[in-house]
């Protein structure tokens, strides 16, 4: 016999196993809160997904950010491009590239001199080929031009530029310096730009797998390849002034070490 038993019949541990249900006032109280608590993240949803339409409203391109330098750069392409193929005619076009664009033989004797060849190392980079040639220098111009200018400001992209595109003339006038063909484009100019956007992100963009998988390297083998990728096609296919190209890709690599290393300030 049991002589701690209580004698009424219950064990002395059932009141741990009571089950207490809420009363009626717990139960309302606890579908208020998850009323209140479902409405707070509904309320918040509609808050998000009208941010997100509002952000789909905005235009994909907004001319208002386009910083001072690149608008003005895009604006003098278009300027100068529209009058002249809108209104004049394909003699008007060639006299225009053959007085503007930037003549090597003028300067070996292979071409008739002008005074227009003291100011053609800079003018040739405003005249374009064809609206193809416009549209492609603008994007990648804007693109670009806007990339260095929100580093460095507008001053310096506007220096960067000029020397970039004196570079590519050089080039230009190095590698063909008898030829009567002129270089049209701002071709040197942009490829300085886009210099400076691979060796940046190459060299500051360190933990990605290309960049870790030449790290021992540093940035040269990319660097060298996009070289190729201006090279190659232009020697294969002809119609492209490759020379002004490299020149100004690598006078814009050059001037990017330059700065970073303090030896120049532009």
């Amino acid at each position: 016999m049991n002589t701690n038993s209580s004698g009424n019949g219950h064990d002395p541990d059932d009141k741990d196993k009571v089950v207490n249900f809420p009363t009626l006032a717990e139960r309302d109280k606890m579908r208020r809160e998850e009323r209140e608590e479902e409405e707070r993240w509904r309320k918040e949803y509609r808050k998000k997904s009208k941010a997100a339409r509002n952000a789909n409203k905005q235009p994909f391109f907004n001319a208002g950010k386009i910083p001072p330098f690149s608008r003005a750069l895009i604006a003098a392409f278009i300027i100068i491009h529209l009058p002249l193929f809108l209104i004049f005619d394909t003699d008007t076009h060639l006299k225009a590239f053959y007085t503007f664009g930037f003549i090597p033989g003028m300067y070996t004797g292979t071409f008739e001199w002008s005074w227009t060849a003291l100011i053609t190392p800079v003018t040739h980079a405003f005249i374009h080929g064809s609206w193809m040639h416009l549209i492609f220098n603008v994007v990648m111009g804007l693109v670009l031009g806007m990339y260095v200018e929100k580093l460095f400001g507008a001053r310096t992209t506007a220096i960067f530029f000029t020397l970039c595109t004196l570079a590519g003339a050089l080039a230009y006038f190095l590698l063909t310096p008898f030829t009567t063909a002129p270089v049209i484009g701002a071709s040197g100019g942009i490829s300085g730009f886009f210099g400076v956007l691979i060796y940046l992100t190459v060299t500051q963009n360190t933990g990605h797998p290309i960049t870790m998988k030449f790290a021992k390297k540093g940035p040269w083998p990319i660097l060298f390849f996009w070289a190729l990728i201006m090279i190659v096609p232009g020697m294969l296919m002809g119609g492209m002034a490759w020379q002004a190209h490299l020149g100004g890709y690598l006078a814009g690599i050059a001037l990017i070490i330059a700065m970073q290393k303090g030896k120049i300030r532009i």
